[in-house]
């Protein structure tokens, strides 16, 4: 996995790279209209430079929410798990009659067999 990474990352800084160096000419200029300040003959390649630092930091805000969302529910999720495995270890340790009367019997009607009816412990 780590050379995945290794190999992606020296992907997108050859592309950057790549991408400054194609485009580093300095008389290229460009007027910057942001809604409360309006820049002119700003050099290309500084727009280009603050624009991917600003996504960067958009993208790092919008991570850090969805990890934080992603924690409180795997938290969530493993204290329901460890209720359930208690519920499982209680319901297990129980006896069989207790559970019987807990849970409701709902099929009274079979007859419960004593050593008489089965024949064991009949002397004749």
């Amino acid at each position: 996995m780590w050379a995945v990474r290794a190999i992606g990352i020296f992907l997108v800084i050859a592309l950057v790279v790549g991408f400054v160096v194609y485009n580093y000419s300095m008389d290229q200029r460009v007027a910057v209209n942001l809604y409360w300040k309006q820049y002119e003959n700003v050099p290309l390649l500084v727009v280009i430079f603050w624009s991917f630092l600003a996504g960067m930091a958009l993208s790092l805000v919008l991570f850090v929410g969805v990890y934080l969302r992603q924690l409180t529910q795997i938290s969530s999720a493993r204290k329901a798990v460890k209720g359930l495995n208690e519920e499982v270890s209680a319901l297990r340790n129980r006896p069989i009659e207790e559970s019987r009367d807990m849970f409701g019997d709902e099929d009274n009607t079979r007859p419960v067999k004593t050593g008489h009816e089965t024949g064991v412990g009949d002397a004749g």
